[in-house]
């Protein structure tokens, strides 16, 4: 493994606009960078780390998925998938729940990353898989919504909404559960929501109307008693109606590319790096700021802090309630998949296959 400031592929610390850097406490190398030697560009890694106790669960797109110690960043076992992991895993009884892009479906135990089973879909799985009553849901990339046993991975449902467009963003939305029912929505721009037993349909909503191209509603929602909070790369922000899925508002801004709430502000990111705060009562606009440099990835909420990477070396963040920076950090190279926050670290996973952890709290002064 190659520690912090030993490698020519790690950043240099630099000062931000607001003279703050965020202490670090690690950096990484899950992946030797000596893969990397020779490219240009090195493989996006979209794998997002999950944390379970002192475990950090992360696949990657070189052909394998990992347990890795969260305290000091040494691989505890490697499993080889064949053309690498992008999904985010689940994990539940000991087990650990993901797809790949061989187009299988795993479950592996936890502590020993010996295979369980697979279900082999015969097309790619990005997305994050659901665990609810003994039943795991996830997405396909071809508009597929499976359903099935999580003990043994036998078939109980599946839907195919049976339309994949000429142009579309690559990647899908995640499931999500709420009162019995299932939701997500698909590339051609409609949103469901399904009886989550036995995968009919409770109701759809096409939210594409008028558009041509981009349609995708590849935001994973957010799901709600009092609303549905949704959005599609084309920059439209909805809010529907849990029961019905009637839109109470829409805001339209440029392609979306992450979205937080809390319980009364909505937070969205564009790929042009515009941050939103809307009012989530009334989708009115609070306050908008834009980054100074780099293409969001996504964007997660850390207390009042909104934590937003960038496909190219830096990771900002912004507060909550103005939009003002409060830390910018250099990962020495892009950021696609979305940090993670345990406790009082955030997990970073670079595209140089590095995990940075740092803590967005405790505030260095550049001179």
């Amino acid at each position: 493994m190659t520690q912090a400031g030993c490698s020519q592929f790690f950043g240099k610390w630099e000062a931000s606009s607001s003279k703050t850097k965020p202490k670090q406490d690690l950096i990484r190398h899950l992946i030797e960078p000596r893969s990397f030697i020779g490219r240009f560009h090195p493989p996006i890694e979209r794998s997002t780390p999950i944390i379970v106790g002192d475990v950090l669960y992360v696949g990657s797109i070189h052909d394998q998925f990992m347990a890795v110690r969260k305290k000091s960043g040494s691989v505890i076992w490697r499993k080889h998938i064949p053309g690498g992991v992008e999904s985010q895993a689940a994990f539940f009884d000991q087990k650990v729940y993901f797809g790949a892009n061989d187009g299988n479906f795993y479950c592996l135990n936890a502590n020993t990353g010996e295979e369980i089973w697979k279900y082999n879909t015969k097309i790619e799985v990005h997305s994050t898989p659901l665990l609810k009553g003994g039943t795991v849901y996830f997405s396909t990339l071809n508009n597929g919504l499976y359903a099935l046993k999580a003990e043994d991975g036998k078939w109980l449902w599946y839907y195919n909404k049976g339309y994949i467009q000429k142009i579309s963003v690559r990647g899908s939305a995640s499931p999500v559960y709420h009162d019995g029912k299932i939701f997500i929505g698909f590339s051609d721009g409609y949103f469901y929501a399904f009886n989550a037993f036995d995968g009919s349909v409770a109701w759809f909503k096409n939210l594409a109307k008028g558009q041509s191209k981009f349609m995708d509603m590849d935001v994973t929602p957010l799901v709600s008693d009092r609303d549905i909070l949704t959005a599609g790369f084309d920059g439209s922000i909805y809010s529907l109606n849990t029961t019905s899925g009637n839109i109470d508002w829409k805001y339209q801004a440029e392609s979306m590319n992450g979205l937080v709430a809390t319980q009364d502000s909505v937070f969205g990111v564009t790929t042009e790096g515009v941050i939103l705060s809307l009012d989530r009562k009334t989708g009115s606009k609070q306050w908008d700021s834009k980054i100074k440099e780099g293409t969001p990835s996504g964007m997660i909420l850390v207390e009042d802090q909104l934590i937003v990477p960038t496909m190219e070396k830096y990771v900002y963040s912004v507060s909550m309630d103005d939009g003002m920076q409060i830390w910018r950090y250099n990962a020495g190279t892009g950021v696609t998949s979305k940090p993670v926050f345990g406790i009082d670290k955030i997990y970073l996973y670079s595209n140089f296959s590095a995990l940075h952890k740092i803590d967005p709290f405790y505030l260095l002064y550049a001179p």
